[in-house]
């Protein structure tokens, strides 16, 4: 059923609009294996929509002091973007969503916690990136999810007001971040665990972003 249009549509990128999420737990295993520490799936699970500050913060809580942060992060990335740099496809109803917005006269922005210059060059290989009138990366704001910040700024770079938005996403810190920007909030699932009780007041959950294609008409 079709719906009054929104403002602007804000997204999250890796595991939303890009198949990315399984590319970066692969990466973390072979990086703990060439780092010889075992990282658990229940952790892996909780760096999904974090960038590296959050991250690191999950992954110091739940292994100590003595894990080489450092050395595993620049082992993970370099994993991460050899992968990356071979493709990664757009999710299901990803592409047929932006045109449909596209056609409707709806702005879309990204809201990402991946660093802009990366996000940027997914997109592209995904097709995707000439849909976006902008792409805020994790570089761009202060703070990143959970917090506001990236979908505050990519509100205002497309001049619009967030609480006049939707805003997709598929972790519980992007969630939360978009919740807390006043954006009307969507949950698609991917591979990140959300327990129904975790969930922010207000988020509707969808089963993907074919969803938008109806809505928009």
């Amino acid at each position: 059923m079709q719906r009054p249009h929104p403002a602007a549509v804000l997204f999250d990128m890796d595991g939303l609009l890009i198949d990315s999420e399984r590319v970066a737990i692969a990466a973390i295993d072979v990086a703990a294996a060439q780092l010889d520490w075992r990282i658990p799936s229940s952790v892996s699970q909780r760096l999904i929509g974090l960038g590296r500050d959050g991250g690191s913060i999950v992954l110091r809580n739940s292994l100590g002091e003595a894990f080489p942060m450092e050395a595993f992060w620049q082992t993970w990335y370099a994993e991460y973007l050899a992968r990356v740099d071979e493709g990664v496809p757009a999710k299901s109803g990803a592409l047929d969503a932006l045109i449909a917005l596209q056609s409707a006269g709806i702005q879309a922005a990204v809201a990402t916690s991946t660093h802009t210059p990366h996000a940027l060059l997914k997109l592209e290989k995904a097709g995707l990136l000439a849909y976006f009138g902008a792409v805020v990366g994790r570089d761009a704001v202060p703070n990143g999810k959970p917090e506001p910040d990236l979908y505050l700024e990519a509100a205002q770079r497309l001049g619009v007001n967030a609480a006049h938005c939707w805003a997709f996403e598929d972790s519980l810190p992007g969630l939360t971040a978009a919740t807390r920007s006043g954006a009307k909030t969507h949950w698609v699932p991917d591979i990140a665990e959300i327990a129904h009780d975790d969930l922010p007041v207000g988020v509707e959950r969808i089963d993907s972003l074919h969803e938008i294609t109806r809505w928009v008409g």
